[in-house]
């Protein structure tokens, strides 16, 4: 069984001085998959890690950090010209529960309208939902899950879902060749929804394996409040409004984009006569990157629309 998922499944892992994590990820897909990993160039032992460890794991090692996109494109690609059936895109700060691969492939045969299926995502220690997951599958994405859990009803095979965070991606290969890979507009958050967006828009399903879970370790991360105008602020508000504006199945954009600008020349003016000339200058800037914004959205949403191989 091993090696035929290994010849067909191709796990693709982004680290970044992921050394806390990296021997319990290769390790729960080492065996049954055919493994790359994509190194943004880190800074800890990760890659003399592997090297020492993995001698039969492809690695390609980057001299910068190209984000997360761009690092599992390359990946992607790879497994493309390799032959691959299916890719698994795997976080490094995760790590696959038993048979889970297995189960995966089985279901994916026999359902080619899902481009995307998903274990349920668990804690580190598999013990608990991940936090993120449990929004995923709450009553508003998904009105069965929790019931059908909870209850004690008939539990389904899969269930649907508009969106699944990207620690943990099964997709067969055609599915790229629709829809192409993570769009470079993005380097850290927001690719994986981008894609999602695109997978709904070209006809493929999305949703949660319930048979199979994988670990995920964010039980203990600290995230801090975003001071307006500060550098997190704008790398914030470009990933989001990215997410929103380039959104292949959104409707009047101009429209949106539109009333978005005039509410943020209303807050230029209120600085203005408050005399805050340093949130006058934030303001300016979150207009002038507005029109960036503007520009690479309907761009991506161009090119999205269409099929094929697009950034790989």
């Amino acid at each position: 069984m091993f090696e035929t998922t290994k010849k067909h499944v191709y796990t693709i892992i982004v680290t970044y001085n992921g050394i806390k994590w990296i021997k319990d990820c290769l390790n729960s897909v080492n065996n049954e998959t055919t493994v790359i990993v994509i190194d943004n160039n880190s800074s800890d032992n990760t890659v003399s890690f592997i090297k020492q460890n993995y001698p039969e794991i492809i690695l390609l090692e980057q001299e910068v950090n190209l984000g997360f996109g761009k690092a599992n494109n390359l990946g992607i690609m790879y497994a493309l010209n390799a032959g691959a059936d299916f890719v698994f895109l795997l976080n490094q700060d995760a790590r696959v529960f038993g048979n889970a691969v297995r189960k995966l492939v089985d279901f994916s045969k026999k359902h080619s309208e899902y481009g995307i299926i998903s274990p349920i995502h668990c804690d580190w220690s598999g013990e608990y939902l991940e936090s993120s997951f449990v929004r995923y599958v709450n009553y508003e994405n998904n009105e069965d899950f929790y019931s059908d859990f909870v209850l004690s009803k008939e539990i389904k095979e899969i269930y649907d879902v508009p969106f699944i965070a990207a620690a943990c991606w099964f997709i067969p290969i055609s599915v790229f060749e629709t829809v192409g890979g993570f769009d470079p507009i993005f380097f850290h958050i927001g690719e994986d929804s981008n894609l999602a967006q695109r997978l709904l828009y070209h006809n493929y399903k999305i949703g949660v394996l319930s048979n199979c879970k994988i670990g995920h370790d964010t039980k203990n991360r600290e995230y801090k409040g975003i001071k307006k105008y500060s550098e997190q602020y704008f790398y914030r508000n470009n990933y989001h409004r990215k997410v929103k504006y380039a959104d292949v199945n959104l409707t009047n954009v101009e429209v949106k984009l539109k009333y978005l600008k005039y509410s943020l020349i209303k807050e230029a003016l209120i600085s203005i006569i408050g005399f805050k000339f340093s949130d006058l200058k934030g303001a300016l800037k979150e207009i002038q990157d507005l029109k960036t914004i503007k520009r690479e959205s309907f761009l991506s949403a161009k090119i999205n629309k269409k099929k094929g191989r697009h950034y790989l």
